[in-house]
């Protein structure tokens, strides 16, 4: 379609975002999602209302000049109007998420969202076609439907599809066909997608990331298969504080088994070196168990792989199997001449501390050793120095791994070296104060942003710079 087109359909969108209230059920539109799509969730009404959209007299003015701008008809015109004022007279119903799909490597993509009023809708659509010197709607097979090129618009009473993907003939047999079967519509992952909280959802199916993995496929062991798994992403946000959850869901014995293998190499964290970490640029936690580590590795042929063999071999196997515990590194201050680096792991000997000793760490200005059934390394600082104002062990509690960024201070650290990733982290840090990333289950976690103001929801961030852009 054309661009004025889609700029004045986009900001009727919008204003029916700020007001729209009725309600309808999600699962009506799944039977149009292709049972092996990745989806997005985005669910509008719940963005506008975290951003306080509807007190927001500044955006709804700029909304609807920019909507009346270039307008011919006063028929255009007065629809703006109308909406302006009753939203819910475009049709939409828009406390509904939209779904937006992409199937077959990419190649079938659309968006699905709920029509609460077909004729509003019709109106909305009509009205929009002759300002752009269109045709108005056309109908087959009981379907109404506008078409410019690949792109069509296709409703009925329930439902509306935009995709430039399908033929119109493909479109209007998803709307006919009761079938569901090969659809969302009977995913037991689409219904979890459904039930989280997120205003911003994504169902992703791994077979999507094979082809970009290309040889890294072979580090998986050979009896599990992309197609047996999926990841949820669910975004989150409150005052201060943006949420991203992630679920990866197994639908094979054969992932089942290899996640309950991997989490057996990682147990519950102690804390016993919390103590001693100070908060500051970056800290990592996590708990090992070597031996178990050293069998996974060995019976998936990693090692062999990799070129270890016979006393190479049998040297990693004592060192892993030496591993039985906590592991965690800190970086405390970094603006002296030293930074504070200290790192600690829980082991049955001095193994690893004598390896190291060989290796020529002393000569490093490294503080190293093993002590209290910890081989610990130290650089700028001294071992087991109980820090100030370090973490709370709550933070790990529970945990099999736990990782902490103060991006601030990483900023800092990345502006000596320059280039993108120092812009990057500039920008960061200008919203965000801190990133902690850890595991809620045996297969999912959550990553944390920690805002600098933490009165405001960062939707109203994402506001604030819309407002701008209008």
């Amino acid at each position: 379609m054309k661009q004025r087109k889609f700029s004045l359909l986009y900001m009727l969108l919008v204003a029916v975002f700020v007001l729209s209230s009725c309600s309808k059920s999600a699962k009506q539109t799944a039977k149009f999602i292709p049972e092996d799509a990745a989806v997005v969730s985005i669910d509008v009404k719940q963005i506008l209302e975290k951003g306080k959209i509807a007190d927001n007299a500044e955006l709804k003015k700029k909304l609807q000049e920019g909507m009346e701008q270039g307008v011919k008809n006063q028929e255009t015109k007065d629809l703006i109007k109308k909406i302006m004022e009753d939203p819910t007279k475009t049709g939409i119903d828009l406390s509904e998420p939209i779904f937006v799909f992409y199937a077959d490597n990419n190649s079938k993509q659309g968006a699905v969202a709920t029509i609460a009023n077909k004729s509003d809708f019709l109106e909305l659509v009509n009205t929009i076609q002759k300002e752009d010197g269109s045709e108005a709607a056309k109908e087959k097979d009981g379907i109404q439907y506008i078409e410019d090129n690949k792109t069509i618009v296709a409703f009925d009473d329930a439902t509306f599809i935009i995709s430039d993907s399908y033929s119109l003939d493909e479109i209007i047999a998803k709307f006919k066909n009761d079938d569901t079967k090969g659809t969302m519509a009977e995913s037991d992952d689409f219904a979890k997608l459904l039930e989280a909280k997120g205003f911003i959802k994504a169902l992703i199916p791994m077979t999507l990331v094979e082809e970009q993995l290309g040889n890294k496929k072979n580090l998986l062991p050979e009896s599990v298969e992309l197609k047996d798994l999926s990841l949820i992403l669910n975004l989150t946000t409150d005052k201060g504080e943006a949420k991203l959850g992630f679920e990866c869901i197994a639908k094979s014995d054969a992932w089942k088994n290899y996640i309950k293998e991997s989490t057996e190499m990682c147990g519950k964290i102690s804390g016993d070196y919390l103590k001693y970490l100070p908060k500051g640029a970056f800290m990592m936690y996590a708990n090992i168990n070597g031996k178990k580590l050293f069998e996974m590795l060995d019976k998936e042929k990693y090692i062999d792989d990799a070129g270890v063999t016979g006393e190479q071999k049998n040297m990693v196997k004592k060192i892993m199997e030496a591993i039985d515990g906590d592991f965690a590194i800190g970086l405390g201050n970094i603006e002296g001449d030293k930074p504070e680096v200290a790192a600690y792991l829980k082991t049955k000997d001095a193994s690893i501390a004598d390896l190291a000793k060989a290796q020529g760490l002393e000569a490093m200005e490294v503080d190293f050793g093993f002590k209290d059934g910890a081989t610990y390394a130290a650089y700028g600082t001294k071992a087991f120095t109980e820090a100030k104002g370090g973490f709370d062990k709550s933070a790990v509690s529970g945990r099999r791994v736990y990782l902490f960024c103060d991006i601030a201070t990483i900023a800092k650290v990345a502006g000596t070296v320059g280039g993108d990733a120092a812009g990057a982290a500039g920008a960061a840090s200008e919203y965000i104060k801190t990133a902690e990333l850890y595991d809620t289950s045996d297969t999912a976690g959550e990553l944390v942003l920690k805002m600098n103001d933490a009165e405001k929801d960062p939707i109203e961030f994402i506001v604030d710079l819309a407002v701008k852009q209008f």
